[in-house]
């Protein structure tokens, strides 16, 4: 079958898939243009487009992508009642600066979009290899080479120098390079296509450059090549070439053109191997899901370990700051009693009145020290030893009214007044007596000291179904906010600021315990200036199953 024939058939084909009404091959070149196959119209029809076109080569080119957002397109695709316009360059011959486009007119709006591009891209491919062989076998084409003999004897001279200079340098290089004439075929590779494509140097001469390109790559890089002659820049693209027994060896292509005169002969390209770029971006791809099992796992045992290295860090801050309070507790009292004795040693003029009353307050700090290490010493003790706990029915407002009366004379020396509120009726729950009144004492002894003279102090019971809730509140000197969360541990000292009231930091400790034990709760509700609220809620009736529970 004749070339134009064929050339007839693939347009046909494309007027099918691509639902065009019109359309026509336009071949431009400096001297002007020409139609070189039309249907659904004239070719006067389309003279008006034409000449914008041909205006735009000869300024210096045009996108063609862009072409349809120019202001006088969509006025002509009025005229020629179509609703959407395609263009785009099929082949380009760089010694006689000769384009030839394909323009395509359909009556839907949205008929060029990517989906149908996608569908004709294939087509348009082999309807551009079918135009290079119909435009060099026409004879104005040949006969211009015999015109050009002499320029082409000299392109070729060129070329051969290209050659010499090159075959110095590619057989030594790893990657792939190679020569291409302005048409599109292999006039030298180095060796190394003998490891990638497995074919000889010399097989692949006169060969064109696209025949060895993926049918589905074929029109991007056939764009790419006329973009490489048309822009006269070096460019870069990836390509899958095909080895001599069919399997796909993919590229990077550094791409640009070989002048002569200012006229250009060929084009110079290096193939970089991707292959194992791919491989490793595949293994990459197949580590990444583990990897991101790792960084979880990762975050997990972090957020595991960083609780305990709070832990650690608060232990050892816990510790530090009990030292401290101990030792300023010891070092007060023995200053006092040194401080004394000294004095007493050293006057032997001393009047026996002051000697006495030194030798009381010496007896007094003595015995506060004494007092504090047995405190400390029982602290400890409670730790190894079990808790006896005797369950016993007992009315709760007498044990309260006895803590009272117990921190009553302390509260008469500070001005500060005991509220007690309670239900009319004795309120009984089954406990152990004994540790529930050291409890409400320690609570109430609190409240009271850490309130300032002419303060009050109140105590609420609430009698409840299941439960009875016992409030001690005061307008003392508050907890700070960022302490509170701590105050149930061991030996923990809130930073309050005031060195004038003692404080050992295990109290509380001993009065959560002790609730604990009784499977009651408290809480605590504090503003630092504003005083100090404890809630303690407890079962009426006794959950504790056995009389001995550890402290710990």
């Amino acid at each position: 079958m004749p070339i134009h024939s064929l050339i007839e058939n693939t347009l046909h084909i494309i007027s099918k898939i691509s639902y065009s009404r019109q359309g026509y091959l336009l071949q431009l070149n400096d001297h002007g243009y020409e139609v070189l196959n039309i249907w659904g119209g004239r070719d006067t029809d389309f003279t008006k487009l034409n000449d914008l076109i041909f205006k735009l080569f000869k300024a210096g080119g045009f996108d063609t992508e862009k072409f349809s957002e120019l202001p006088s397109v969509p006025e002509f695709l009025k005229e020629r009642f179509a609703a959407s316009f395609f263009i785009k360059d099929l082949i380009f011959f760089s010694e006689r600066n000769l384009f030839i486009y394909i323009l395509l007119f359909s009556d839907y709006p949205d008929e060029f979009k990517e989906e149908t591009k996608n569908r004709i891209l294939p087509v348009l491919s082999i309807l551009s290899h079918q135009l290079k062989i119909f435009i060099e076998q026409r004879p104005d084409f040949n006969q211009n080479r015999t015109e050009n003999k002499y320029d082409s004897q000299q392109d070729n001279k060129t070329l051969d120098e290209w050659e010499s200079k090159f075959k110095l340098l590619v057989n030594t290089s790893p990657d792939l390079i190679f020569i291409l004439d302005s048409s599109g075929k292999f006039i030298l590779t180095n060796d190394a296509v003998k490891s990638y494509l497995d074919y000889q140097p010399d097989e692949l001469k006169g060969k064109y450059f696209l025949d060895f390109i993926n049918v589905k790559d074929s029109p991007s890089i056939n764009l790419s090549l006329n973009k490489v002659l048309s822009d006269k820049k070096p460019l870069k693209f990836n390509a899958s070439l095909i080895t001599k027994y069919g399997q796909s060896f993919p590229f990077e292509i550094s791409c640009s053109t070989i002048f002569s005169n200012n006229k250009i002969l060929g084009l110079l390209a290096v193939g970089r191997d991707l292959s194992d770029k791919q491989r490793y971006e595949t293994e990459l791809q197949k580590l990444k899901p583990k990897l991101t099992e790792v960084n979880r796992l990762l975050k997990i045992e972090r957020a595991r370990t960083s609780p305990q290295k709070s832990v650690v860090e608060e232990l050892n801050r816990l510790k530090y700051d009990f030292i401290s309070g101990i030792s300023h507790e010891f070092r007060t009292t023995l200053a006092s009693i040194i401080g004394f004795s000294e004095t007493i040693v050293s006057d032997p003029d001393l009047a026996e009145s002051m000697k006495e009353e030194f030798m009381k307050v010496i007896m007094s700090e003595g015995k506060r020290l004494a007092k504090l290490i047995n405190y400390f010493l029982d602290a400890s003790d409670q730790d190894k030893e079990l808790v006896i706990i005797n369950k016993t029915n007992f009315g709760l407002q007498r044990l309260i009214q006895d803590a009272i009366n117990a921190n009553s004379e302390l509260a008469s020396y500070k001005n500060i007044k005991i509220n007690f509120e309670h239900p009319e009726e004795e309120v009984f729950i089954e406990a152990d007596k004994d540790s529930l009144s050291q409890v409400v004492t320690a609570l109430i002894n609190n409240a009271v000291r850490f309130t300032d003279e002419l303060g009050r102090v109140k105590i609420i019971v609430n009698n409840f179904v299941r439960e009875v809730e016992i409030i001690i509140s005061d307008t003392g000197i508050g907890i700070p906010e960022v302490d509170q969360p701590y105050i149930f541990q061991r030996f923990f000292k809130v930073s309050r600021g005031v060195s004038d009231i003692p404080s050992t930091g295990v109290g509380l400790v001993f009065v959560k315990q002790i609730i604990d034990l009784h499977k009651g709760l408290i809480t605590v509700q504090s503003e630092a200036g504003s005083g100090t609220t404890f809630l303690v809620k407890l079962p009426k009736r006794s959950k504790i199953e056995k009389n001995e529970v550890n402290f710990e």
